[in-house]
């Protein structure tokens, strides 16, 4: 948010809701990159944040992981598991889970696993290792 309270738009927000979504959803980048028409390089670009990402990319983006496109723009990358459609998992400050079925219980342990993996890499680099 900027001082007069609005939430700015950066393209590395963006790009993170739109990994998020990717690894929410088990998509491996190329698929996404095939339905956008573009190369699986070019579409990493825009989940870093290094290319320019517009109206019409989160409006193809939002179709293929069937979401509101306003949740790719609006959304925080913490809070994107409570906005995936339907789900009934939500995080927030304190951290709770309620699940429905095995399948979204599945989607919340990859995505936990996926977590501790990047947390681990993390770690080794500010190591030094």
């Amino acid at each position: 948010m900027d001082q007069l309270g609005f939430t700015v738009l950066e393209n590395k927000t963006i790009g993170r809701n739109f990994y998020m979504y990717r690894k929410l959803t088990d998509t491996k980048a190329m698929e996404v990159a095939e339905f956008l028409g573009i190369k699986e390089a070019t579409y990493t670009k825009y989940e870093r944040g290094e290319s320019k990402i517009t109206v019409d990319m989160v409006q193809k983006v939002s179709e293929f992981f069937n979401v509101d496109p306003l949740q790719l723009i609006s959304t925080h990358p913490g809070h994107i598991i409570d906005n995936h459609t339907n789900s009934p998992f939500s995080i927030s400050g304190n951290v709770r889970a309620n699940y429905a079925d095995k399948n979204q219980t599945e989607v919340m342990m990859k995505m936990m696993e996926t977590m501790m993996q990047m947390n681990e890499a993390i770690k080794k680099i500010l190591e030094g290792k």
